[in-house]
């Protein structure tokens, strides 16, 4: 990760703090599966998405990721999770989705529910781990169109845009305390320099505001620019958290 951090840092000192502040990101925990985070998102015409993300230790090439949910109507499904990369040397991020539509009527035990219970089995090695939430599970519901909540991380992008002269985006991250600072670190000529802004609280994501989305929106960015790096950090209860894309920081591009 260290390695990571130099191409942004541009001293010393500088390279002190950050060294500091990214260490927590690695994983930090000996649970072999954990969830990153998962949503439920609803449209007109009777579409419903239930997705997310779970990371997992990397304890053998062969292994699967399955997701044990329960949509409300009595009855339990499965649904098999991708590999989508690397979080770091020893760990994977694993992909899941499920929708439905009145159009072609796919998964339609989707299409009525309010809210969705779920766990993660892990297969390797001949063994079996289990993420249910400490026995509880998970469980997402329709809030405003949406619900998301987060797992292992404290903050995590949702979105970014780079339009005209205009950086911007939101940020998921835990309602840990009612005092909260969300900062974007980014960099316009490929960590040569950076800049910092900060993002406001826009709303809650879900039913209890366990989760928030803070906006950011910088409007000072020159036409020229094709591509700007970024990561994440949120400060609360005196403890400061970062979403760096696990080292590698986050681009948008036009």
């Amino acid at each position: 990760m260290l390695r990571r951090m130099r191409m942004y840092l541009s001293g010393l000192a500088f390279f002190a703090i950050f060294a500091l502040t990214f260490a927590p990101s690695a994983f930090a925990s000996d649970q072999p599966v954990q969830l990153i985070s998962a949503n439920i998102y609803t449209y007109k015409y009777g579409y419903v998405a239930f997705s997310g993300s779970v990371e997992v230790s990397n304890l053998s090439y062969q292994k699967n990721v399955t997701i044990h949910y329960n949509p409300g109507d009595g009855h339990w499904y499965d649904t098999s999770a991708s590999y989508q990369g690397p979080t770091d040397s020893s760990h994977e991020k694993w992909n899941f989705e499920v929708s439905t539509s009145s159009v072609n009527n796919t998964n339609p035990q989707l299409a009525n529910a309010q809210y969705i219970q779920f766990a993660i089995k892990y297969e390797v090695g001949g063994q079996t781990y289990w993420d249910n939430n400490n026995g509880q599970n998970y469980s997402v519901s329709r809030n405003n169109m949406s619900s998301t909540i987060l797992g292992k991380p404290n903050v995590l992008r949702a979105s970014d845009y780079l339009y005209q002269n205009t950086f911007s985006g939101d940020v998921f991250v835990k309602n840990l305390d009612y005092t909260k600072t969300v900062k974007i670190v980014y960099t316009t000529d490929n960590w040569n320099t950076t800049k910092e802004g900060y993002a406001s609280y826009y709303q809650s994501v879900n039913a209890d505001d366990s989760v928030q989305d803070w906006h950011f929106s910088f409007n000072n960015i020159d036409s020229s620019i094709s591509q700007i790096k970024y990561a994440i950090s949120y400060t609360v209860k005196g403890q400061t958290y970062w979403d760096n894309n696990y080292g590698n920081n986050y681009t948008v591009s036009r």
